[in-house]
């Protein structure tokens, strides 16, 4: 199992990981084989059933355009980054997004004078969790050709620390499954934040990342933040 290293200013050691979505790949033969019921279907200007129709080889996704891989470093977020870092937008809410409140933070910043994210999740809402990812354009979910080839990418860092300490978020890059999918989803399962600033390290070993549309996201889940929480973000970017 691929682990998820963190980094803490005074500790090395690992944290075991593990998407909430999962790519769906172009459709083929193989993908319909299996033992299937018969199923019969009418079509309202007639009286004859028939034989409902199947997929096939030929029914897939749209092809993707061809992209050139990227450079790394290759950044979703970093307020310190100049000119402006614009390959993401933090735009992709989900579930109970109402739940979720987003703000530049000028106190507890890893570099002094620059401001990092800080994230509030309320825990209150109905579907018993909230979560938000970086898209490329700005809220496509699959159904537009953007992204990035990112297979130069080796990892994904970030930093991150809670307000409290204790806090359990799980973060993600890739899911989204569309007419244009992302060639793969990546999770770091959850995680407990400490209270210090930690760097975290999610290895690509063995993932597919030549069309990422979703940077990167978190998700946070009512049963395990069960009073809400508080937690800060910076310097989220992809490496070699």
């Amino acid at each position: 199992m691929k682990s998820l290293q963190q980094v803490s200013r005074c500790v090395l050691g690992p944290v075991a990981a593990a998407m909430v979505c999962m790519w769906l790949g172009p459709a083929s033969t193989e993908s319909f084989a299996g033992d299937y019921p018969v199923l019969q279907q009418r079509k309202q200007s007639s009286k004859e059933l028939e034989p409902a129709a199947r997929p096939t080889a030929s029914t897939e996704k749209r092809p993707y355009a061809e992209k050139a891989a990227v450079s790394m470093p290759f950044y979703v977020f970093n307020n310190r980054v100049l000119p402006p870092v614009v390959n993401f937008a933090l735009s992709g809410f989900m579930g109970d997004g109402e739940d979720l409140k987003v703000a530049g933070s000028y106190t507890d910043c890893l570099a002094e004078g620059y401001p990092t994210m800080k994230i509030q999740y309320a825990g209150q809402g109905k579907n018993g969790w909230a979560g938000a990812v970086w898209q490329n354009p700005a809220n496509n979910w699959g159904t537009y050709d953007g992204g990035y080839n990112l297979s130069k990418a080796g990892n994904i860092t970030f930093w991150a620390r809670g307000e409290k300490g204790g806090e359990i978020i799980e973060f993600t890059a890739g899911g989204a499954a569309a007419n244009y999918p992302d060639s793969d989803a990546i999770s770091t399962g959850p995680i407990v934040l400490n209270k210090e600033w930690t760097e975290y390290t999610l290895p690509l070993t063995g993932k597919q990342m030549f069309y990422i549309a979703t940077g990167f996201g978190f998700t946070l889940k009512q049963d395990l933040n069960p009073y809400g929480c508080v937690f800060y973000l910076d310097d989220v970017k992809y490496t070699e």
